[in-house]
C-alpha cells in the first residue's frame, strides 16, 4: 500500500484552548462551527489555488517540479527560501475564494512571466457544496467528542451517526484521537504532501545519526485528557508505525533547533538521493511555518492522498 507521507505545522495554541477542550467533550457541540466555517473556505481557497498549479502544470517544462509545487507544497508557492515559504503559507490562509487567484498569479510570475501568461487554472476538478464539505470536515471530531460524552455519562459505547456501528467509546479515543486531530487542524492550515518512508524519525534512525533535536512523542497532542480519562490505556508514538498515523511530534519552541538538526544531516539523511533531499526540503519547510506561527509540528501518514483527491 505505501505511505501517503505529511509534515504539518500545528497552531498548538488553537490546539489546547480550542480543539481538545471540545474533544474532551467539554463546553458546548457547537463551540467548532466557526473553525469549521473557516476550514470550507479554506477547502475552496485550496482547490482554487491547486487548480492554478495544475494548470500550469499542463504548459509548464519540466522545471515545475510537480513534487514540489503541485504534490508538495500546500496551495501554490513558489518562492524560495523556507522562511518566504512560510509566509507566503499564511498569506494563502488568509485568502478567501474572492482573493486567492491574486496570490497564485503572482507565485507564477515570480517563477516564471511566461509561465504565468500561458497558464489557466484547471478546472476539470470538483468540490462539494459547502453542506457536504462541512460534514466530511467536522464529523471525526464530533464523533469522538461523542465518545468522550458517552465516557463521561458512564456510557462504553458510542453509535456512529453515519452507519450501524456501534463503537467501544474508549477504543474510539484511543486509536484515534491524535489523527483526526492532525487531520482536522490541517483543513485549517495544510501541511506538506509526500511520499514513501520520508519521515525524519524513520530516516534518522536508517541513517544512524541519532534522534533528530527537538522530537518526541505524539503525547502532546492528548493535552489533558489521559488526566480526565484515566480509564483508557492512551497510546503514544515517537514515530510513524502504521498507515493514518502520527508519528513525532516538535513542541512550540523547539522548531527551530529541530530545523536546524534536518539541515545539518540533510546528507546523511538522504543518503544521496534527490527525492529524499526534496523530502527534507518540504519538511525543513513546514519546520519553517511552525516557527512562523510560534506553533509545534508533526509527521503523519494518509493525512493527505493524491489518488484520492485528498490535497493541500
Amino acid at each position: 500500500m505505501g505511505y501517503d507521507t505529511s509534515f504539518h505545522a500545528l497552531d498548538m495554541r488553537l490546539v489546547e484552548e480550542r480543539i481538545l477542550p471540545y474533544l474532551a467533550g467539554l463546553g458546548g457541540d457547537a463551540d467548532l462551527d466557526d473553525l469549521i466555517a473557516f476550514a470550507v473556505e479554506q477547502a475552496r481557497v485550496r482547490f482554487r489555488a491547486k487548480a492554478w498549479a495544475l494548470g500550469a502544470l499542463k504548459v509548464a517544462d519540466d522545471e515545475f517540479d510537480s513534487a514540489l509545487y503541485v504534490w508538495g507544497r500546500p496551495y501554490l508557492i513558489t518562492a524560495e527560501t523556507p522562511e518566504e515559504v512560510a509566509e507566503v503559507t499564511v498569506r494563502y490562509r488568509d485568502c478567501t475564494v474572492g482573493t486567492v487567484d491574486e496570490l497564485a498569479r503572482a507565485q507564477l510570475e515570480l517563477f516564471d512571466p511566461a509561465l504565468a501568461a500561458r497558464t489557466e487554472p484547471d478546472m476539470s476538478g470538483t468540490l462539494p457544496g459547502a453542506d457536504d464539505l462541512a460534514v466530511d470536515i467536522a464529523w471525526k471530531i464530533r464523533l469522538l467528542r461523542q465518545a468522550a460524552l458517552a465516557l463521561r455519562s458512564g456510557q462504553p459505547t458510542v453509535d456512529d451517526p453515519h452507519s450501524p456501528e456501534t463503537h467501544d467509546a474508549a477504543d474510539l479515543l484511543r486509536n484515534n484521537l491524535q489523527f483526526c486531530l492532525v487531520e482536522f487542524a490541517a483543513r485549517l492550515l495544510p501541511g506538506w504532501m509526500d511520499r514513501g518512508v520520508v519521515w525524519p524519525t524513520a530516516l534518522a534512525e536508517e541513517a544512524g545519526t541519532g534522534w533528530p533535536a527537538g522530537f518526541g512523542g505524539n503525547g502532546p497532542l492528548l493535552g489533558d485528557l489521559p488526566s480526565q480519562f484515566p480509564e483508557i490505556a492512551w497510546r503514544t508514538e515517537d514515530t510513524i508505525t502504521a498507515n493514518y498515523a502520527v508519528g513525532g511530534f516538535v513542541g512550540a519552541g523547539d522548531a527551530t533547533a529541530s530545523r536546524a538538526w534536518v539541515a545539518e544531516h540533510a546528507d546523511a539523511l538522504s543518503g544521496g538521493d534527490d527525492r529524499t533531499r526534496l523530502s527534507l526540503r518540504k519538511c525543513g519547510e513546514a519546520l519553517a511555518l511552525a516557527e512562523l506561527i510560534g506553533g509545534g509540528f508533526a509527521e503523519a501518514t494518509e493525512i493527505y492522498s493524491g489518488m484520492e483527491g485528498r490535497i493541500n
